[in-house]
């Protein structure tokens, strides 16, 4: 089994699930990394168990939010399943890592 690279000093590693009963929890922790961070955010989303519309809609959110700083959102670690739940609802860009 291949070993996962170290993530880069830039890039939060989301572990555990963006669901309805842990979305407080990850959006607490976004907004601390948010709080030390300029520029392009990077989350590794490969970690991640189980992702409902509470978790798409934080995505969103995240996104909206950092465009309207100037800044954007690259997802990494992005699950084939999940691409074509993000598509739909403009995350495109941050799945296909343009910001």
């Amino acid at each position: 089994m291949a070993r996962k690279p170290p993530p880069s000093p830039g890039v939060l590693t989301l572990q555990g699930d963006l669901d309805v009963f842990s979305i407080q929890a990850q959006w607490e922790r976004l907004q601390a990394h948010l709080a030390s961070c300029e520029g392009p955010v990077a989350l590794d989303i490969s970690s991640i168990g189980d992702l409902d519309l509470s978790g798409l809609q934080l995505l969103l959110v995240l996104d909206h939010h950092l465009a309207a700083r100037g800044n954007s959102l690259v997802l990494i670690g992005v699950k084939p399943e999940w691409a074509d739940r993000f598509r739909p609802m403009g995350l495109a860009p941050a799945v296909e890592g343009r910001p």
